[in-house]
């Protein structure tokens, strides 16, 4: 007989940064004062009582990429206290989307018309990085990968990649990306009945997430 259990993924997104305020497409930075201050507020509301502490799984697998932003943003949420001895551990597919050789440039330095054709050509990659139908890919592939996970997921990562998941999980069209709004350091919580093997080694592979809430504030 097979067991199924729920699995419960929270993807965080991390704290703002200087380049978010600028306009700018991010390079590997740190939080500054702002960012910092805001992600300890949250972390403070976080331990404050079982309701705010809902939004997040209590103990979980704990992933970030390998970012400063989000390095820095589970540190100062505690996030270390949820993972319990296995820590928090860098996950390669939860990497920002990829903008090449536009990292760290403003938007007023991109010509307008390749920042139109990347808005809404879901195959256009900027110049040495990878198109947003290549993030979706990426992601699905690594949902497909929590199936057989025996804990909840908390995984801290970036807009881009809360919005490949939404669109992976509702199975909504490529136009919907740039639609999603995700907030600094709000979290969105799906839930799977996940299968595990019987006696015989046999799941269920028949299981779909589910949308608890999107983008809640921490």
């Amino acid at each position: 007989m097979t067991t199924r259990r729920t699995l419960r993924l929270a993807l965080v997104s991390a704290a703002p940064t200087p380049a978010l305020r600028a306009a700018r497409f991010p390079d590997d930075e740190g939080l500054d004062a702002d960012g910092l201050r805001r992600t300890a507020a949250a972390a403070r509301t976080l331990a404050a009582g079982p309701l705010a502490a809902g939004a997040l799984p209590g103990r979980a697998r704990v992933l970030i990429d390998d970012s400063a932003r989000a390095r820095q943003t589970a540190r100062v949420l505690g996030l270390s206290a949820r993972a319990g001895e296995t820590g928090v551990r860098v996950e390669t597919a939860l990497r920002d989307l990829d903008v090449g050789d536009w990292r760290g440039r403003e938007l007023s330095e991109i010509p307008s018309a390749d920042l139109l054709r990347w808005h809404e050509e879901p195959t256009m990659a900027p110049p040495g990085g990878e198109s947003r139908q290549a993030l979706v890919t990426r992601v699905s592939t690594w949902l497909d990968g929590l199936a057989g996970e025996a804990e909840h997921v908390i995984a801290v990562s970036h807009p881009a990649i809360v919005r490949a998941v939404l669109l992976t999980v509702l199975r909504c069209p490529p136009e919907v990306f740039w639609r999603i709004d995700v907030a600094p350091l709000t979290a969105t919580l799906l839930h799977r009945r996940a299968s595990l093997p019987d006696a015989a080694g046999a799941a269920d592979a028949a299981v779909h997430w589910t949308l608890t809430h999107a983008c809640r504030p921490l």
